[in-house]
């Protein structure tokens, strides 16, 4: 026999996770890379195409061309990024990234976005001879297609927090000593829902067969911060740096310091951990010229034009 009821209310509690770093005050650093960080933080990270305006190459029309990737990392950041590699196309460009930080899952996708189209990165910035020197990237540089024209440098650079994931998936990674990395705890931000259901079941043969369910009434109860990471997260994130090539020392330099503070990591430490891969800078990376696998960046940076001989000169002077 089967017996029909009528719909109920059920009610059960909604956990969402989000996980994250955020950058922290830089009061403690030097006033330049305080004033990197105002720039660099607060905002959405924009990634620009940079036309090369060196002076060693711009005379012969010969300047490399880059990617910048300045400003905080958001939930939406790895779609960006998706959407601006799609349109340079086949091309396999370095990127100069400064970062206070952000979202981490978006930073792990970013990074292996970038691992997948096989790009190098570097910590640094990106300047305009047309900004002023407080705003090295400004309005008035921009193309109409959105490009700009620049240098490369890596003084007053950051990559703290969340960064240093996004960084771990260039092919070659380099940061000058001008430059800093650091990291610090992750912060994971539980918010409870409670959500109100209405279910129609009938009965049969005494068990409970639902026939639907239909969400109600949803109110936000409250939420609660922890640094602490559960067995799960742990793994994801030793995975992560696993197929990165990092060492796992990294994860310790994170739970050992408070979400307040941030762990300087110098370029030897950097380098011992796997997060670079050689001792060299921005400038060297986003000139580097057909570097086959294997290659150091100072291997294949492309070499200033030599400089005419003394004979030569004689030469060309006895030619007059």
């Amino acid at each position: 026999m089967n017996f029909r009821f009528f719909p109920q209310r059920a009610m059960r509690w909604c956990q969402t996770v989000s996980w994250f770093m955020t950058a922290v005050p830089l009061l403690f650093v030097a006033p330049a890379i305080a004033e990197a960080s105002a720039v660099a933080g607060g905002t959405p990270m924009r990634f620009l195409l940079v036309h090369g305006d060196m002076g060693q190459c711009r005379a012969d029309n010969a300047c490399p061309d880059w990617i910048s990737a300045e400003g905080q990392i958001m939930a939406d950041t790895p779609k960006k990024l998706q959407r601006f590699l799609k349109r340079l196309g086949n091309r396999q460009l370095p990127i100069v990234v400064s970062s206070p930080g952000g979202d981490v899952k978006a930073a792990m996708e970013m990074a292996r976005t970038i691992r997948k189209q096989k790009l190098s990165i570097a910590v640094g910035r990106t300047r305009s001879r047309a900004c002023s020197y407080s705003e090295p990237i400004c309005q008035a540089a921009l193309a109409e297609d959105g490009s700009i024209k620049g240098q490369a440098y890596s003084s007053g650079a950051i990559c703290f927090s969340a960064c240093p994931l996004f960084f771990a998936g260039g092919i070659q990674r380099v940061s000058s000593p001008f430059a800093l990395m650091g990291v610090h705890q992750i912060t994971t931000t539980y918010s409870e829902v409670r959500v109100q259901y209405r279910t129609e079941y009938e009965m049969v043969n005494g068990r409970r067969k639902v026939l639907s369910r239909k969400e109600i009434g949803r109110k936000f109860v409250g939420k609660y911060d922890t640094t602490k990471l559960d067995k799960a997260q742990k793994a994801r994130l030793t995975g992560f740096l696993d197929k990165m090539g990092i060492d796992r020392g990294l994860v310790d330099m994170m739970l050992g310091t408070e979400p307040s503070g941030i762990h300087l990591i110098s370029q030897m430490d950097a380098l011992n951990l796997k997060l670079t891969t050689e001792l060299s800078d921005a400038d060297a990376l986003v000139s580097a010229r057909n570097c086959t696998d294997g290659q150091s960046i100072s291997g294949c940076v492309s070499p200033p034009p030599p400089a005419p001989s003394p004979m030569s000169s004689a030469s060309a002077m006895a030619g007059k």
